[in-house]
């Protein structure tokens, strides 16, 4: 993981993720400004702990800092070098902090530390018992039709493997996403099926209490970056938007870690069990 993170987030391509520009692309544009607006909305509060688990160059990260306030504690997780650099330069406020750290190790965070965790490794041991955790990834279904879009642009030999393979569980698909001010961004899916995230969660102790599929629409993707750009749009959805809350607060029925649509988290459960 640390040689594929170092080579899509290094010092030549950095200038690609700083400030704004990480929102100006596919993913920031169908996947993490509805996430931003989902965790203002429904999720932080002014006062909350929140640790942002892949934090990047920062941005996102700020804007939640933004929304916990002055009386919060907000903290990114970052495991590039040259990222947590920029982030550190570039975003400040009095109630941010950000840590260099592996995701795929023990964070140097204390136990039930958390109110809101945004990324899945670790977070059932430093989220609260009320707290919950909410992650944006590629959806399971992205790559089950077929779809031409120039500025989001995948190697077509990996999707075909895709296509080919029996077993898709972790295939590596790189891939490029323009940025609307300019310059296109490496990009890299590892695909996971429903149900092996599924299992993830539960092994990791959380039950899933919302999901949101998110998906490119034609006319923000026309204004965004020309018509001339939509070749075929996709009948799926790309990005996906889960929140989970620890399994043993949602046994035991705590209020603040209630599925937020209560058909959902039965549905999802019937399905992946």
């Amino acid at each position: 993981m640390s040689a594929l993170v170092n080579r899509l987030y290094n010092s030549q391509s950095i200038q690609q993720w700083q400030h704004k520009r990480t929102m100006l692309h596919s993913s920031g544009i169908w996947g993490r400004e509805p996430v931003l607006e989902y965790l203002a909305d429904q999720v932080i509060k002014s006062g909350d702990v929140v640790v942002d688990v892949g934090a990047g160059a920062g941005f996102p990260t700020l804007r939640m800092a933004e929304m916990a306030g002055p009386a919060g504690n907000v903290v990114g997780i970052e495991l590039s070098e040259a990222m947590i650099e920029a982030a550190r330069h570039h975003c400040r406020a009095a109630n941010l902090s950000f840590q260099r750290a592996d995701i795929s190790q023990e964070l140097p965070l204390p136990e039930e530390f958390a109110d809101i965790v945004t990324g899945l490794i670790e977070v059932e041991r430093i989220l609260m018992t009320s707290g919950r955790a909410v992650f944006l990834t590629m959806h399971p279904d992205a790559f089950e039709s077929r779809w031409d879009l120039q500025f989001l642009a995948y190697d077509l030999s990996a999707l075909q493997r895709y296509r080919d393979a029996a077993d898709k569980e972790d295939l590596e698909i790189p891939g490029s996403a323009r940025n609307v001010n300019g310059g296109e961004n490496a990009i890299m899916t590892i695909y996971h099926s429903r149900r092996s995230i599924a299992d993830a969660a539960s092994d990791a102790g959380l039950a899933l209490i919302d999901e949101r599929d998110l998906w490119i629409d034609r006319e923000t993707a026309a204004q965004t970056f020309g018509a001339s750009s939509i070749r075929c749009m996709p009948t799926t959805p790309i990005y996906w938007m889960l929140t989970l809350a620890k399994s043993t607060a949602v046994a035991n029925g705590h209020e603040d870690a209630a599925p937020i649509n209560g058909f959902m988290f039965e549905q999802r459960t019937t399905v992946t069990s």
